[in-house]
């Protein structure tokens, strides 16, 4: 059943990866920006998620689907670190350097905000009961 709440969760966050390449792929941008949108948003969703939903969430497969399974696949840390090596192979080493150092703070920071939210989030839910 955990890998059935995986492969279905994965499912979702594949797909929703794939779009989000469709929509932001620009053939002319040297930044890859559809990687560094999908980690900030999938660092900031996992932040959130780790403070308030996995408190919140009682349903050991919906957290498994969602935090393995759609943040997981939605994330792409393999494409990040092969489009910096064909930046600096194309010695857009300024670009990679940017690239490499921008998905790092902001990902950290999507992380941080992420959880100041879920505590937030939490808090309130609290006091509603």
């Amino acid at each position: 059943m955990k890998i059935l709440a995986v492969a279905l969760g994965g499912i979702v966050g594949a797909l929703l990866r794939f779009w989000c390449g469709l929509f932001l792929y620009n053939p002319e941008a040297s930044f890859p920006f559809p990687t560094f949108f999908v980690n900030v948003i999938g660092s900031f969703l996992l932040g959130w998620f780790v403070i308030y939903g996995v408190k919140k969430t009682q349903n050991n497969y919906l957290i498994l689907a969602l935090q393995t399974g759609v943040i997981g696949s939605f994330t792409t840390f393999s494409t990040f670190n092969t489009e910096i090596v064909l930046l600096i192979e194309e010695q857009l080493y300024r670009t990679a350097f940017l690239y490499f150092a921008a998905s790092a703070i902001t990902g950290v920071l999507a992380i941080y905000l992420g959880m100041k939210l879920g505590s937030i989030t939490r808090s309130k839910a609290g006091a509603e009961q």
